[in-house]
Parts: C-alpha cells; structure tokens; sequence
C-alpha cells in the first residue's frame, strides 16, 4: 500500500467559503467572476449565513477543530459581517478571512471581539491598493491584539509598490505571491492555470527555469529569492518518508486517479449559491446547498477521479493506493 498521510493537521475540519462573487476592485489579473458588479440586494443576510453555519456545527465532531477559510470576492461588502465572525467564535471555529483592505478601518475594527477566532488576511493588489490604509489597517489591528497577514501580489512594473508597502509596514511579515494576466479580455479566455496553490507552484516551475514572458528577468531573480523557504505546515508523509506538499506538485507526483481519498471527510467548499462540494477538484460529487438541511463529512473516503490534484491543502489530505 503507498499512503499519503499529514500527521500533524492544522484542523481537522476544512470550510473553503465563497459568500459572494461581488468585489470593489477589478484588478486585471483576475478573472470577472471573481469580481461581481456590487448590487446591495444580492449580497448574502446574515441570518441566512449563520443558519448555514449551523449546518455545519451539526455535522462536524464537536471535540474537533474545524478552519474555515472566506474567500470572494470581497466579504466585507456584506453589511454586519462582523456578526457572522461573532457566531462563528461561539460555535469554536477558527476563521481567516480574505479581504483587499480597502474598507473602513471601523469596518474591520466591529469584528475586534472575535479576534481570538478570527485572522484578518489581506491582499495587497499594486494596481489598485492605498498602502497607507493597508498599514493603518494592520497596524490597528496588532494593535487590538488581532492576528493579520499581508499577500502582496506582484504586478510586473508594480514591485516597488511591494517594496514600499514593506517599509511602511515596520516588522508585519509580507508573503509575496506572483500573479499573472488570468484573464484576458479581448479573446474573453481565461488561462487554464488558474488561481489555485497548484498553480503558483506551477509558476513557481517556471520561474525557477526563468520561463515566463511576463515578468522582466530583474523581476524574476527578485521572485525566486523571496520564495526559497516552505512553511512547516506544508509537511507531508509520503509512504513514511517526509516532504512537502510543493515538492509533491512539483515533481508531478499529485496525480491520484484510482486512489482512495479522504477529501470527503476533511474539506469542503462553499460557492457563492450556497452549493456545496468537496474541495476544489469535487470528488464525491454535488452535496446540496448549504441554506437547505444538509448533512456533511458522511462518507470516509472516496475515489479520486481526477487527473491531478489541485490545491496544497488537498494534496495533504490522507489518501491510498492498494
């Protein structure tokens, strides 16, 4: 048997959650369903979100962690977000939540109380971020005892922006991500590489072998120096031997199709309609939505019917071959 396994998991329950499709920013390296126009009367109600989040309280072993990771689009459009984040604490959920930044800092200021449960992780986009904001923002929330990472995405010609955001920062670690033209509007295509973990070790890939035609090779030295070290929660057991996540994808050993997997017991993910899924690459099929009565994490393992693994979490999750 060749086993796959993480013996030391962060969680023990994954919720990958897209509450809205709706952003402020239109970035151009993003592709359009990720930036819904913002119409006040589609963004999600808070009662419909917490009634949801029951849903998943009752399904989930009350003696286990579980991780829940908002996504958008942008969630703090979501009028008394802070409200859902309160109720998530109660249930003993931990909860990062992706934002731009680029709301009030009272905005982000209403979900202080939650903070033991709550990590506030930013995006900083070069092309459109106000970098005083963003490090008043983190500053204020340090401040008030919160947890914050700062992704700064970097936009070819755009790196010096990173640089200053750095500077300004004084001491709040940055983790710098290359990004890429995913979308492109003239052909209205978007690059089949698209905005997952895989992907930027894809690019990681490329950039290692200097084969991008995006970035200038100046550019391209500055990625590869400031993406050396693997963080220690990307380790993995690979038939008893550790490595890392990554390394796995990058050495194309994220394939597989056939295998016994137990993604349908760890993660799912929640799109903006409230459909639910096990993870990204949806093995074990469509669950339901998560508005309705729904019961989750039912089935042990299931077999993978994909060709490649998609995302880092994923590929740590336990799974065999006989």
């Amino acid at each position: 048997m060749f086993l796959i396994e993480k013996t030391d998991w962060y969680a023990d329950y994954i919720v990958q959650w897209r509450p809205t499709d709706m952003c402020n920013y239109d970035c151009s390296y993003c592709t359009p369903s990720n930036h819904l126009p913002i119409v006040k009367k589609k963004l999600p109600i808070i009662k419909d979100l917490i009634f949801a989040t029951d849903n998943i309280k009752h399904s989930v072993d009350p003696t286990k962690k579980v991780l829940v990771y908002i996504t958008g689009g942008e969630p703090f459009l979501i009028n008394d977000i802070h409200l859902w984040f309160e109720h998530m604490a109660k249930c003993n959920f931990n909860v990062g939540v992706f934002t731009n930044g680029s709301m009030p800092i009272k905005t982000y200021m209403k979900c202080k109380d939650s903070f033991s449960h709550v990590s506030i992780k930013i995006s900083f986009h070069p092309e459109t971020s106000n970098i005083d904001h963003i490090v008043e923002l983190a500053n204020t929330i340090v401040e008030h005892n919160g947890k914050v990472e700062i992704r700064a995405m970097l936009a070819n010609k755009l790196f010096d922006r990173v640089d200053e955001l750095e500077q300004k920062l004084n001491g709040i670690a940055v983790t710098r991500l290359p990004v890429f033209p995913l979308y492109n509007p003239k052909t209205k295509t978007v690059n089949p590489t698209h905005s997952s973990s895989k992907d930027l070790v894809h690019y990681k890939q490329k950039i290692d072998s200097g084969d991008l035609g995006y970035f200038t090779k100046e550019e391209l030295a500055r990625i590869k120096d400031s993406n050396q070290s693997q963080p220690e929660y990307l380790k993995v057991n690979v038939d008893g031997v550790e490595t890392n996540a990554s390394t796995i994808v990058r050495n194309n050993q994220n394939k597989f199709k056939g295998w016994k997997c137990g993604i349908t017991n760890k993660k799912i993910l929640i799109q903006a309609n409230g459909n639910v899924q096990y993870g990204v690459c949806e093995n074990g099929g469509h669950i339901g939505n998560i508005f309705d009565p729904i019961e989750l994490f039912t089935q042990e393992y299931s077999i993978c019917h994909q060709d490649e693994c998609h995302t880092i979490d994923e590929v740590m999750i336990t799974k065999f071959k006989v």
